[in-house]
């Protein structure tokens, strides 16, 4: 008998090498090892290369399955153990750790802002959080370039977002409601309501008075009747009650001492029994209304100014540096903008100086 690989005796009953009677049944790479006794069945063991395992080492290990790698880093599993490849940047067991790419590049990004290495064009970048731009996202993003703010609002910036505050009548996040000052019903006793802008006006109806109406008018109050007459309140109005000898709806005619015009200046003369009172205009005192009243002695000027009496009125001088009627208001001498090459100005008592 000519026998098949693997077998021999008389008529190849007996195993010679079981591996060469199953030549493929290990796996590439892997050992055939002969187990087989004389006069027993073919037995072989198949002897694995690293990193597989299985009867036949038919089995790759993969211990990447479990242990894979972190931040983009590439598996390379083995029988025992796995190992990372990391791209630049990253460090550690399974690439866990971020050794700050952007050292490579000299860049620092703002704090938030996540850095990147881009291995094509070998340089780093930055990408900002929301609200922040600029290649290390220091620059805030005005926001309020896209204002929605309505009816005249002021837009104030944030980090990734704007505010609207409101003129006076209007609410909402951009302002677009219209308040109505009268829907809380503010005018009282009959009064009618009209609604402004930001406020309300009441039209009181007869004998009342306020802002809101709510004051009942008291017409005799105020002692209207002259000459002694009494008061009698009436529906938005008043009576006089003369005594004898007087007249006229305020009581106030009389065969009186005015009739000679004593009250100079354009006083106005009241008669009285037996009298007369001059009312002076603004600026003039005295029994007669006769003496020019020194306005300068209430020291309205300010600011070390000069006072200048005038008929019923006064005139300061102000030193330099302050203006208005009463010299109480200081010029702002930047106001013409007078620092150059972008000096800031400081604005000083009628002066300023430039810092460069």
């Amino acid at each position: 008998c000519l026998c098949a690989p693997g077998w021999t005796g008389e008529f190849c009953q007996f195993v010679e090498n079981a591996c060469l009677i199953y030549p493929n049944n290990c796996s590439d790479g892997a050992t055939c090892i002969d187990m087989s006794q004389l006069r027993e069945q073919p037995l072989f063991q198949c002897l694995c290369p690293r990193d597989f395992t299985g009867e036949f080492c038919e089995v790759q290990i993969d211990n990447c399955g479990s242990n894979s790698c972190e931040n983009g880093g590439t598996c390379i599993g083995h029988e025992d153990h796995f190992e990372c490849i990391c791209p630049i940047g990253f460090e550690g067991e399974r690439c866990e750790l971020d050794i700050d790419a952007c050292l490579f590049n000299n860049i620092s990004c703002a704090p938030g802002a996540l850095c990147f290495y881009d291995e094509e064009n070998q340089r780093s970048h930055c990408v900002c959080t929301l609200g922040w731009t600029g290649n290390t996202c220091l620059e805030n993003i005005n926001d309020c370039e896209i204002n929605q703010c309505q009816h005249g609002a002021t837009c104030e910036d944030g980090i990734n977002k704007y505010s609207c505050y409101c003129v006076p009548g209007y609410e909402g996040p951009f302002c677009e409601v219209e308040i109505n000052e009268c829907s809380s019903s503010p005018c009282k006793n009959g009064a009618t309501c009209l609604d402004l802008s930001g406020h309300f006006s009441c039209h009181c109806t007869a004998g009342f008075k306020g802002e809101t109406c709510s004051v009942r008018i008291s017409e005799c109050q105020d002692r209207p009747c002259w000459n002694g007459g009494t008061c009698e309140e009436d529906i938005g109005g008043f009576k006089c009650n003369c005594r004898f000898g007087f007249s006229g709806q305020y009581c106030e005619t009389e065969m009186n001492e005015c009739d000679s015009a004593p009250c100079l200046n354009g006083a106005v003369c009241q008669n009285d029994v037996n009298s007369y009172d001059c009312f002076c205009p603004e600026g003039f005192e005295g029994l007669n209304c006769e003496i020019n009243f020194d306005e300068c002695t209430y020291g309205f000027c300010k600011s070390n100014s000069t006072c200048l009496d005038l008929v019923a009125d006064y005139s300061c001088a102000c030193p330099p540096g302050f203006t208005d009627k009463n010299c109480s208001t200081d010029i702002d001498e930047c106001s013409s903008k007078p620092c150059k090459n972008g000096g800031h100005c400081h604005d000083l008592i009628g002066e300023f100086y430039c810092s460069c």
